[in-house]
């Protein structure tokens, strides 16, 4: 006798508009307008017509239909560095809103390198992207100088604020720099160094000029320190031990940058100077190991999901038709007081 014959998924009919609007619960025109890209429909709705496409396998049929209108709603993403956790979260956060809006992205990473962010960007759009959200190497984006004209809709995040012709979104550096100094003036500090990764881009210096405004404002012109790391762990741990060894060290750090802040807190640990009873430390940035070890860090961060979010409605606008001057936007930071700097009476 002969047994059953085996299932075969050729004997799957290719899933219809229909099929994906009863998986969603929603009416087919509501899957049509998702598909074809139109702001009308909710983004819970958009949400469960993007992931019944997929669970039914009609991601071919959208794509081809995409094609078809000229796009083919997928967004370019190029960052330095996915080691660093703040460019990781911003992917994050693009990813997440890149699902609502039925898109799709494709990631990568330059290093910091001119000439790999100008072969990437290249590659990239060979690909057809309807647009490009890029944290640039330089300030003036010169890896694509000779590309703009052919470039697809593109917003500059994080890095060259303020860059022509493109939109760019940053936090407010300058507000970031006298958010951390300011705190530890409140506590008493007077000798405060500022410790960074390097100050060859515009937001470095401008979290830079945020310290020195606020340190003359407090008549402490003459006591300005700035150390300029390096751009490795170890680099930043070495600038600040020297910093730590000198006949007069600081009482405080302000470290600008997530590299700074890791090389800091090997310092201190490294020299045995007590934490934070001897020297107060207040960080950039916000990540998980702040909360690990004591004493947890205080911190001034970068609200990432709202450049994520501004920077994405900026990219879709543009990406929809919007004739707009190029808007330049600053998100502000937020500072988080935990252990890491304590009051002192040294002047």
């Amino acid at each position: 006798m002969d047994g059953p014959e085996p299932f075969s998924n050729s004997a799957k009919s290719t899933p219809t508009i229909r099929d994906v609007a009863h998986r969603a619960g929603v009416s087919p025109a509501t899957v049509s307008n998702v598909l074809s890209g139109k702001p009308s429909v909710t983004s819970s709705n958009r949400a469960l017509v993007v992931q019944a496409a997929a669970e039914l396998g009609y991601k071919s049929n959208y794509m081809a239909s995409s094609l078809r209108r000229g796009r083919t709603r997928t967004i370019g993403v190029v960052v330095p560095n996915l080691a660093n956790e703040f460019f990781s979260r911003l992917v994050t956060y693009w990813e997440a809103l890149s699902t609502r809006a039925g898109y799709e992205i494709l990631v990568v990473a330059t290093q910091d390198e001119v000439e790999t962010e100008r072969q990437r960007i290249q590659s990239i759009v060979a690909r057809r992207v309807d647009g490009l959200l890029v944290a640039s190497a330089l300030d003036d984006f010169g890896s694509a100088k000779d590309l703009a004209s052919s470039l697809p809709p593109t917003v500059l995040v994080d890095r060259a604020f303020g860059c022509a012709p493109f939109d760019t979104v940053a936090s407010n550096n300058f507000q970031a720099g006298k958010l951390g100094t300011c705190h530890l003036l409140a506590l008493g500090h007077r000798d405060i160094a500022l410790v960074t990764s390097a100050d060859s881009h515009l937001h470095l210096r401008a979290r830079i000029d945020g310290y020195r405004s606020s340190m003359t404002e407090a008549g402490l012109t003459d006591r300005i320190r700035i150390v300029i790391g390096g751009q490795s762990v170890e680099d930043c741990r070495g600038a600040v031990e020297q910093e730590l060894r000198r006949p007069d060290p600081p009482t405080a750090i302000f470290a600008t940058t997530f590299f700074s802040t890791l090389g800091a807190v090997k310092a201190i640990r490294a020299l045995n100077i007590a934490f934070p009873e001897e020297m107060s430390l207040v960080a950039f940035e916000q990540s998980e190991w702040m909360t690990v070890f004591r004493p947890y860090l205080t911190s001034v961060s970068q609200q990432s999901d709202q450049l994520a979010a501004v920077s994405w409605d900026l990219l879709m606008k543009r990406i929809d038709g919007t004739n707009d001057a190029p808007q330049h936007i600053k998100v502000p930071v937020h500072l988080t007081i935990r252990e890491s700097a304590r009051a002192t009476t040294l002047r």
